[in-house]
């Protein structure tokens, strides 16, 4: 799984304006989703616990990031090359400025452009991906959850530790029954995080498959390149030892005084000299 920023993105150009402004922005809209996200956790969390000025001090620190965030958008529309094309494709970017109760979902859009998780060969593995997602849905709808919930006659969910024990049960499609939404608003974000858990669970479960495919593929490579680096060991003690021999040999020939270099008596015949009755 990929989260490298792209020249080409779902096959139409994004523009050297808009990769430009990307490049300084990221960054900074990551920490301010981060921002955001942890002000909102903690103003619903905590909200029986924080004094009035420093709820109220949470919310102006919530509404001024929204609007950062809305200024950010139009920015990017109005430097893409295909405005209309970039709104469909970043739906969660669109909804977090058109909903109040999904700006949350904005550390999620963050997230997925890469940015805030990029390794350092610029690409996230999937299992790291996958977990990171997972604990940031969970989290937002437990707090979603939890603001939806409290306060409501009949609700069961009114403390951050049972928001937290709903979704894990919920997302893992387990359901327990002890705990469940009684409003429309903790049924909307029920519905949409047990759709979630679906996916999610096809998603852990084929990354777990590939994890063991890929396991048992490195155990056979190990073995098969083993067994290639002993034969070419082998090979190569077989080609010193010939190697040795034929020195051997060619020593023993030049050590020899009659023989020729290819270890054969000389055939060719003596020059004749004057002592040679057959000269005369």
């Amino acid at each position: 799984m990929s989260f490298e920023l792209h020249e080409d993105e779902g096959g139409m150009k994004k523009g050297a304006k808009y990769e430009a402004f990307a490049k300084r922005a990221d960054g900074t809209m990551a920490a301010l989703a981060l921002v955001f996200l942890v002000v909102w956790s903690a103003r619903i969390a905590f909200r029986d616990e924080l004094p009035s000025s420093v709820r109220a001090t949470l919310l102006t620190i919530q509404s001024v990031v929204w609007l950062i965030f809305i200024v950010d958008l139009v920015i990017r529309v109005a430097l893409h090359e295909r405005r209309w094309r970039f709104l469909l494709t970043h739906p969660l970017d669109v909804i977090a400025v058109l909903i109040p109760a999904a700006r949350p979902l904005k550390i999620l859009s963050v997230f997925t452009s890469g940015t805030m998780l990029a390794s350092r060969k610029g690409v996230v593995k999937s299992t790291q991906a996958i977990l990171i997602a997972v604990l940031l849905l969970l989290w937002i709808a437990s707090v979603a959850m939890l603001d939806a919930e409290r306060g409501h006659q009949g609700a069961q969910i009114v403390n951050i530790g049972d928001a937290v024990w709903w979704a894990l049960v919920t997302v893992t499609t387990v359901g327990y029954g002890d705990y469940a939404p009684v409003t429309i608003e903790g049924r909307v974000v029920a519905t949409i995080l047990m759709l979630i858990g679906i996916a999610l669970i096809g998603i852990v479960t084929a990354s777990v498959a590939a994890w063991f495919v890929s396991l048992t593929q490195g155990a056979d490579e190990e073995r098969d390149n083993a067994r290639e680096e002993a034969r070419e060991e082998v090979t190569r003690q077989q080609l010193l030892s010939r190697i040795n021999d034929l020195e051997t040999k060619l020593d023993e020939i030049a050590s020899r005084g009659g023989p020729g270099a290819s270890g054969l008596p000389h055939l060719t015949p003596k020059p004749p000299t004057d002592a040679d009755p057959r000269s005369s």
